[in-house]
């Protein structure tokens, strides 16, 4: 039997109440705000749903209302007092209290239209998987409060990233933005991992249509809009607790987590799991998102549901918009890639996702960044991580002693990060890489508060600070070096492109309310940082070598495994051609904390000419010997440097 979902461009209003005698809908004009009265509102009898038990609908054409716009919530069982807002409704309205609204023209429901068919002009294709950087945004972030507030306040909307930073996004280089939760949640001034409202905006970012015109721009732009989507749990002010608690929700369930929120019921009810579907094809019918990124997919713990979601949200994106790409990730902290492939151990033999969160990247790239990474005797060498690391060939789980666990085939499989959201288990780098230079050389305490201070006051910090921060810089593009580079689909927090730091602690809730300071881009190296990771960025969309799966390794330092040893190591992302040849990417790293002002690699292109991408923000030589097929360059301490061929 179909969701009753109601169908597109329709005049029905349907809900489920299983429970109730009676449903009514009571409604008053928009225009009758100044008369304010809902016990006074029209009320108007729904009728049982023929074929659908639970469910209740009306026809709102059937009323004879005058042209207009109206608000409107649900009475169950005469109860008044507590009225109930539509858990489908399309558009919202807050005062005293939440209530959804419809529109008539001429008798008719009136479905507010949006114009698409400009959304792609003429030259402009959107990126496959393979071709992305995605840009992590919170919404709210994207804009601060104003420079006298000592404490950060998000104050974004959907038109201010639209005018104030979608193009800065696209000289950037970027080419898929993922949106923190923008469906309507409780949650706006954090991160919004609780929804209320599954089929409408944020009211606090702006109205559907906002939203809609922002994804449009993006595509008109070139660039591509996934969602991030919440379906482990939703808000309690969830409309569907109220209407059909028992039929949606389960308050506790072994090895679930509903994070603050109530937990979706999967296991033995079809409710949850369809209504998900169709909020999935509605966010592809009527915003055109070209993905979905599934948060909390450990909690969620129904394959089958996961697996179903992906494959209706499929049909319906290849249906609208045949050939356009598409893409669902999973936001998996067990580290599961076998999701993404298909396996007779998986429900109907299918995979469940396209793409999972890569942890284990987070987690060693963040080590090898700062030489933190170590083994024991019997796990996996530093040599064998490092090429798990940057090929995807296998991850390592730290977890109970270590071992080494499946990696990817398809470099869309995997979602690299070093830095996202959730700083909590992963600080911006500037923080983590400024903070312990200033610890080091005994400067400061190098917390949030004191790295904050730094910046603010940078003109009267003494040298050595002043030194330390422009280590911190380089070190800071080498990282983005390497996450550009290696093999997976690179994703980045915003702000990370040029250095920003913390303006609250990051392992307190309000973390989630430390927005953006984009007045930082303008400190001393910091521009320099952006102009660096900008041509990052353009190499990984731009290079076919960096989009491919290939990548060879053609240096390793001999004593790389030893405890003290050079950390100097080199790869190509090989385009699927022999060593030495044209259109290939090579990145040499040295990740320890010696300091070569020469440093000898061999060198097959050494009959090409090549060219250095986003160099050294200070200083750095290299030189090609022909004669001997090496490369002599320097090489600072945590310095990875790219080469083009």
């Amino acid at each position: 039997m179909a969701y009753p979902f109601p169908p597109p461009n329709s005049s029905l209003l349907r809900i489920p109440s299983p429970d109730a005698l009676e449903v009514h809908l009571c409604f008053a004009p928009l225009s009758d705000r100044d008369k304010f009265n809902p016990s006074q509102w029209r009320r108007e009898p729904l009728s049982r749903l023929p074929g659908q038990a639970g469910w209740w609908e009306i026809n709102v054409t059937t009323l004879a209302l005058n042209d207009g716009s109206y608000e409107y919530e649900f009475v169950i069982n005469q109860d008044r007092a507590n009225p109930v807002a539509d858990p489908f409704a399309d558009e919202i309205t807050r005062f005293g209290g939440y209530r959804g609204i419809f529109h008539i023209k001429a008798g008719q429901r009136e479905i507010r239209s949006f114009r698409w068919d400009d959304e792609l002009p003429a030259g402009i294709t959107l990126p496959n998987n393979n071709q992305i950087v995605i840009y992590e945004m919170p919404v709210r972030w994207m804009v601060s409060g104003p420079a006298e507030l000592d404490r950060q306040v998000g104050l974004a909307t959907f038109d201010k990233v639209i005018f104030e930073r979608l193009e800065q996004l696209v000289d950037l280089g970027i080419n898929t933005i993922e949106l923190l939760p923008v469906q309507d949640s409780p949650d706006t001034v954090n991160w919004g991992y609780g929804t209320r409202f599954f089929f409408t905006a944020d009211i606090d970012m702006g109205t559907p249509i906002d939203l809609k015109y922002f994804v449009k721009r993006c595509h008109q732009l070139g660039v591509r809009v996934l969602l991030d989507v919440v379906m482990n749990h939703a808000s309690w002010q969830c409309p569907l607790q109220r209407l059909a608690k028992n039929e949606y929700f389960i308050e506790q369930q072994d090895g679930r987590d509903g994070w603050g929120g109530i937990l979706f019921r999967y296991d033995d009810n079809d409710s949850a799991r369809e209504f998900h579907c169709a909020m999935g094809e509605y966010w592809i019918r009527e915003y055109h998102v070209d993905g979905f990124r599934l948060d909390e997919f450990k909690s969620i713990k129904n394959y089958a549901f996961v697996q179903a979601f992906r494959e209706s949200a499929w049909q319906e994106h290849q249906s609208l918009f045949p050939g356009r790409p598409f893409l669902i990730i999973a936001e998996d902290s067990n580290r599961r890639f076998e999701i993404t492939r298909d396996s007779q151990s998986h429900p109907n033999g299918r995979k469940m996702v396209d793409s999972i969160w890569n942890f284990a990247y987070r987690d060693d790239a963040r080590k090898l960044l700062t030489n933190q990474l170590s083994t024991s005797f019997g796990q996996a060498s530093r040599q064998e991580r490092i090429r798990m690391l940057i090929s995807g060939s296998g991850t390592w789980d730290d977890y109970g002693g270590g071992s080494i666990r499946e990696g990817y085939a398809d470099l869309s499989q995997s979602v690299n990060y070093i830095v996202s959201h959730d700083v909590k288990d992963g600080a911006r780098m500037m923080n983590e890489l400024f903070g312990a230079l200033l610890r080091l050389r005994g400067l400061g305490n190098g917390s949030v508060e004191d790295i904050r201070y730094r910046l603010k006051n940078f003109a009267s910090q003494p040298k050595a600070v002043t030194d330390a921060h422009s280590e911190a810089l380089e070190r800071c593009r080498s990282a983005m070096a390497l996450l550009l580079t290696s093999v997976g689909i690179p994703m980045f927090l915003a702000g990370e492109e040029f250095g920003d730091v913390h303006d609250l602690l990051p392992w307190e809730d309000t973390k989630m309310s430390d927005p953006v300071d984009w007045e930082r881009r303008n400190l001393p190296g910091h521009r320099q940082l952006l102009a660096s990771v900008r041509q990052l960025i353009r190499l990984r969309t731009g290079a076919s070598a960096l989009q491919r799966n290939e990548v060879a390794f053609f240096h390793m330092h001999p004593q790389i495994d030893q405890n003290e040893g050079t950390r100097v190591f080199a790869f190509c992302r090989t385009n699927g051609r022999t060593i030495g040849s044209q259109d290939q990417v090579m990145v040499i790293a040295n990740l320890g904390s010696q300091n070569f002002s020469s440093y000898d690699v061999p060198w097959p292109w050494s009959t090409r000419s090549v060219a250095e991408i986003a160099p050294p923000l200070v200083g750095g030589s290299l030189q090609v010997n022909g004669a001997q097929g090496k490369l002599t360059l320097s090489l600072q301490p945590f310095q990875v440097r790219v080469i083009q061929s």
